[in-house]
């Protein structure tokens, strides 16, 4: 959701937490809700405090997911890099067939398979290139104990590669379920509902207290919902990492097939 219209449901929260308290004392006396001050400041506390812990998890929590979905894009792109790097020392044309299918991952992933993630979807043509080039390693040959050396390296790195991209398919289905969204915002109704019942003389003062509750409550869920889907929203893991490679690999690749690798 935009930055724009989450700005406007605050802004239709606040009206209607302002109404409420202009509301509340159109029916009920400022006095009569000092009289129950005792019984509304410990529940209010009570409240408050389970609420902000709760919240306060969530968000940490999804903070955390997000940078972990940020490091493991760093390390997939890593792990075609060395895969590509590996390939350069095997004999031609092993090495530019696995060459040219990380350059060909590459242009596929960014930006088709990261515009592809803000649906939750996964790019088929990626899943491809990614099984040609186990195909390739699995299938090569290794003649010297240098090439077997190289081979090893290359295989735990298509390992690594896969275990990346694997743990990035499955991070586009950890956002929040629809229950913990209803609880959030369950939470912060109950919080702004409770300021109604203070009876603070200057109404007006109140009614700004409220307003500041209740634009807090809403930039903290705010921060719950940009971070929770680390592959969508106005807060998204870049493929930076991915793109960085891509003009490096091109022009080593149209080195090799220059001068091919014997």
């Amino acid at each position: 959701m935009a930055l724009g219209e989450w700005a406007a449901i605050t802004g239709l929260a606040v009206g209607a937490s302002c109404g409420g308290i202009l509301l509340i004392r159109k029916f009920i006396k400022t006095q009569t809700l000092k009289d129950h001050h005792e019984a509304t400041d410990p529940m209010m506390a009570c409240v408050g405090t389970l609420f902000a812990i709760l919240l306060g998890f969530m968000v940490a929590n999804a903070m955390g997911r997000f940078e972990n979905a940020r490091q493991n894009v760093q390390e997939e792109a890593g792990a075609v890099g060395d895969v590509f790097r590996l390939a350069r020392g095997l004999p031609s044309p092993c090495n530019t067939d696995i060459m040219k299918n990380c350059v060909a991952y590459l242009d596929a992933v960014s930006p088709e398979e990261f515009a592809a993630m803000r649906e939750s979807k996964m790019s088929d043509k990626c899943w491809d290139i990614y099984s040609k080039m186990w195909d390739q390693c699995i299938s090569y040959d290794p003649q010297t104990q240098g090439q077997s050396n190289l081979h090893q390296g290359l295989v735990e790195a298509m390992t690594k590669f896969g275990e990346c991209r694997r743990a990035r398919s499955a991070q586009l289905h950890y956002a929040l379920p629809p229950v913990l969204w209803t609880v959030v915002f369950i939470g912060a109704a109950a919080i702004i509902i409770f300021t109604f019942f203070f009876g603070v003389e200057n109404v007006a003062l109140q009614v700004g207290m409220t307003a500041a509750v209740t634009i807090i409550l809403s930039l903290n869920i705010y921060l719950l919902k940009a971070f929770d889907s680390p592959f969508d929203g106005q807060v998204y893991v870049s493929p930076i990492p991915f793109e960085a490679n891509k003009k490096l690999f091109s022009d080593a690749l149209a080195q090799e097939l220059n001068h091919p690798h014997k």
